[in-house]
């Protein structure tokens, strides 16, 4: 129950990234770029805090020697450039195809994509699938065709956002089979958000020689609300806790759940 009461929580957080890109880029309070950066910013400073306050909680409860371990240094033996590339893409998939993709639609599209590539490193690891399985496969996919079929109103930049989205979903259906390996979870997500955002700032510092780039760059305070509350709340400690629930899960229940 407790790791029913987990995903359910986990999930919400999902939909809420979902909801707060759209609100956020629909109304254009902010950029694509700006949001992503903000989002990967202060989930890690939100990441960060939680893990001083649960290294200070468990600190009576362990050995010396343990206790003296920093945070840095554990985090730092969480390192995973898989899972930091893959949330990278992920981020930056997400939020430039909501500029035209409706909330419902993108996370219809991401998730579908996220299900398909963890079957399929399910599959390629020499695991078998039940015939049911395979039947809720084939009823997504006949959804999502259904769903993205040529229509008169279709406009490349509608393909362009779902070709993004369906890259984020493979960002982060790989992010989430790397979960699998974690060893704790809040180091994990502090780890990749934390090396993420050092990669973030390394390729700012590049883009803003580039004119073209921060012209484009547009925050108001309702966008940075927006972000905050993504990236804090929704990714943070979504993710988190996502990374926590997911080891016990199988691979197929954990893909179809976030579909």
């Amino acid at each position: 129950m407790q790791t029913v009461i987990i995903a359910l929580i986990t999930l919400l957080a999902f939909a809420a990234n979902s909801v707060l890109c759209r609100w956020a880029l629909m109304d254009q309070t902010i950029d694509p770029l700006s949001f992503s950066i903000v989002r990967m910013l202060s989930g890690a400073l939100t990441l960060l805090i939680l893990l001083t306050l649960s290294s200070n909680a468990k600190r009576k409860q362990v050995k010396a020697a343990d206790s003296n371990t920093s945070i840095y240094t554990k985090v730092r033996t969480q390192f995973d450039l898989t899972a930091i590339l893959t949330l990278l893409v992920y981020m930056f998939g997400f939020s430039f195809a909501y500029l035209t993709l409706g909330a419902g639609l993108g996370a219809l599209v991401l998730f579908v994509a996220v299900q398909f590539t963890m079957i399929a490193a399910h599959l390629l690891a020499g695991n078998r699938m039940s015939s049911i399985e395979w039947v809720g496969c084939l009823l997504s996919v006949a959804g999502l065709v259904y769903l993205l079929m040529p229509t008169g109103t279709t406009g490349s930049s509608d393909l362009i956002s779902i070709i993004l989205m369906v890259l984020a979903g493979v960002g982060w259906g790989i992010y989430t089979l790397a979960g699998k390996k974690s060893t704790n979870a809040l180091q994990s997500t502090t780890a990749n958000f934390g090396f993420g955002s050092l990669v973030i700032l390394a390729l700012l510092s590049l883009l803003a020689f580039i004119p073209s780039v921060t012209e484009q760059i547009s925050i108001t305070k309702q966008g940075l609300v927006y972000a905050v509350l993504s990236g804090a709340v929704a990714s943070g400690v979504g993710y988190s806790l996502w990374y926590y629930v997911v080891k016990k899960l199988n691979t197929v229940v954990a893909s179809i759940a976030q579909l």
